[in-house]
């Protein structure tokens, strides 16, 4: 059973009484507050399905463009046997005009989720390649800029229920396909300006129900807890 934060934070306060131990406080507000998520990616790749359902627990029933940015309140809440603290995370536009937002939200995330259409990419969907070589471009560049500690770095492959391969899936055989979709000549490229694979994890998955929301979601936020 995890420890409580607060019999955390007063085994701390009682070291610091002993002048046994040097705390970073910066970490122990991210523990208090919970991780400050930024999702990017272009449009139609499932940011506001994601989004929407850390913060509210649903996915929109309609699809709607984000043009401008929208802002989603933090949220406290247990998934399976996970407990998930959220800082507020905005909802910015897929549209490479918003590089500019998207490089103020990388600067002070705790973690980065870059969304693509992960069956776009396996069929070798050349403009959805060019998209996401450009991005990753500019993306590795501002995490090089981040001074101090560096944030989580996700690529998240969505719409892979239009992949007949992965709906075939058994559960024992989910990592060996996604570890042939992080060997594509692409993915390396987009793993190689993130910061190698020591800095990225690649999680695939579906945004087009809400139980494929939460099993992404599931995933995704394992790997954090590793």
């Amino acid at each position: 059973m995890p420890i409580p934060l607060v019999c955390i934070v007063l085994a701390i306060l009682a070291l610091l009484a002993t002048g046994a131990v040097v705390v970073n406080w910066d970490n122990i507000v991210i523990l208090l507050k919970g991780k400050r998520v930024t999702a990017l990616g272009a449009r139609k790749v499932g940011k506001t399905t994601l989004i929407t359902f850390l913060h509210e627990g649903s996915i929109p029933e309609t699809y709607e463009q984000t043009v401008a940015p929208e802002k989603h309140g933090g949220r406290r809440f247990q998934l399976r046997d996970l407990a998930l603290v959220l800082r507020d995370t905005l909802d910015v536009s897929g549209d490479d005009s918003a590089y500019g937002v998207w490089k103020e939200e990388v600067a002070k995330a705790d973690m980065v989720l870059y969304l693509l259409r992960a069956d776009l990419l396996i069929i070798g969907n050349a403009e959805t390649e060019k998209r996401v070589e450009k991005d990753m471009k500019h993306i590795g560049e501002w995490l090089k800029q981040r001074d101090g500690r560096r944030p989580l770095f996700f690529i998240v492959g969505t719409h892979c229920d239009l992949d007949k391969d992965f709906k075939s899936l058994s559960p024992d055989s989910r990592g060996t396909y996604m570890d042939k979709f992080a060997q594509m000549p692409v993915v390396k490229k987009m793993i190689l300006h993130a910061g190698g694979q020591q800095q990225v994890k690649v999680i695939l998955g579906s945004t087009k129900t809400k139980t494929d929301t939460e099993v992404l979601v599931y995933t995704l936020f394992s790997q954090v807890e590793s």
